[in-house]
């Protein structure tokens, strides 16, 4: 956090919540929110964008060429605007996917019981092991990308936000789960807010908030 001090890392965790189904409220939040997204961002101006800027700066800045390696945000406005529907993957993802859109910031999730020990936000080594989502094959992160980790070297999500994990992707099954929310202001917090109480309507469990930044490194839960 010393060296992106304006940025700002919300933090939900929730354990025991049911994932199961389809939700016709959340569909029809995911869709309205998508409408919008077409409506008030230009397409042809997209880099141009403050946040999309900042995260391109971020990821130019580690390495990484945005032009290669998008943020998980400018990939899911990008799909949005080119067209294509965000398909439904479990009540969780498309709730943080509706908040992803609507604060206009990355958002993802994992696995909590697929993940071993502690879950570390560093510049990688080049040893750590990562399966991309929606494959089988293991690949090793590049050293100095910021990678999440956990205690056995397993990836969680390469280049900050650019790729998730299929190891410890959240599907139906999943009870137990940490939420990240990525931005610059207090938007985040406002996110995290309004995510945490859908995730106890939608999901029926409590959940605990945190916020990461410069004036706070860790938490425990």
């Amino acid at each position: 956090m010393e060296r992106y001090p304006d940025v700002s890392i919300g933090v939900i965790v929730a354990k025991g919540m049911n994932n199961f189904g389809k939700n016709p409220e959340i569909k029809q939040m995911l869709l309205d929110a998508q409408e919008s997204a077409r409506k008030t961002i230009d397409a042809a101006k997209i880099t141009e964008h403050p946040t999309i800027a900042k995260w391109r700066g971020i990821y130019s800045d580690f390495g990484s060429k945005p032009r290669d390696y998008r943020c998980s945000i400018e990939a899911l406005i990008r799909s949005v605007l080119n067209g294509r529907e965000i398909r439904h993957i479990n009540k969780l993802v498309d709730l943080y996917n509706f908040i992803s859109l609507k604060y206009f910031m990355p958002v993802g999730g994992e696995d909590l019981d697929k993940i071993e020990g502690d879950i570390f936000f560093k510049y990688a080594e080049g040893d750590e092991v990562f399966v991309p989502l929606g494959t089988q094959k293991p690949e090793n992160a590049y050293r100095g990308e910021i990678i999440y980790c956990d205690s056995q070297g397993n990836v969680l999500c390469r280049r900050w936000n650019w790729r998730e994990s299929d190891t410890t992707k959240m599907t139906e099954e999943t009870k137990n789960t940490i939420i990240v929310l990525e931005g610059f202001d207090e938007n985040v917090e406002a996110a995290a807010r309004e995510l945490s109480g859908m995730i106890e309507k939608f999901c029926g469990v409590a959940t605990q908030t945190f916020i990461i930044n410069k004036n706070n490194t860790e938490i425990e839960f």
